[in-house]
């Protein structure tokens, strides 16, 4: 019975020493240390930015591109965005567009990231004529939240039945 004692002693004392060192050498070191972004405060901290400039989609010979209405957004704000469909075909055509604002928390409560869930989406069609280009504005009934992971999928139903899908995130910077 001593030997199983000092044992299971020798056993327990080895796993915290080694899980002190692999914390000492692991831990991120200087965590918050200049990186050339803005200092982190809490107004900073705030500010959604995206981080794909004109995210563009091609299909069904017509060119979708969005846009936002600002850089970054504040807790609270709801974004706009603008679409801008043009037809590069000979011929008119109906362009279904679906567009969708997905957010995950940051602050996960289990050991796996939190899941992106929808928070918003509408659809528009667009009749096109030959060469034709129009603008849609489009804003969101939902605020953005700065505790959660915000993306813009932008999609369109193309002549093969499934979704072409771009992406446009925004983050909360820090």
């Amino acid at each position: 019975m001593t030997n199983l004692g000092k044992n299971t002693l020798s056993m327990l004392a080895i796993a915290a020493l080694t899980m002190v060192a692999s914390l000492a050498v692991l831990a991120p070191q200087f965590a918050d240390a200049a990186d050339g972004e803005e200092a982190k405060t809490s107004e900073t901290l705030r500010k959604v930015t995206p981080e794909i400039a004109v995210p563009s989609l091609k299909e069904d010979g017509c060119t979708i591109t969005m846009k936002m209405d600002k850089e970054s957004y504040t807790a609270g704000e709801k974004p706009i965005l603008t679409i801008e469909i043009t037809n590069n075909t000979d011929k008119s055509i109906d362009k279904s567009i679906n567009v969708s604002m997905s957010g995950r928390d940051l602050e996960s409560r289990s050991r796996m990231p939190a899941m992106a869930r929808v928070l918003w989406k509408d659809s528009r069609t667009v009749t096109l004529a030959a060469g034709e280009s129009k603008t849609l504005t489009i804003e969101t009934d939902t605020k953005v939240s700065d505790s959660q992971a915000i993306s813009f999928n932008l999609g369109g139903n193309n002549e093969r039945g499934n979704d072409d899908v771009v992406e446009k995130a925004v983050r909360v910077k820090n």
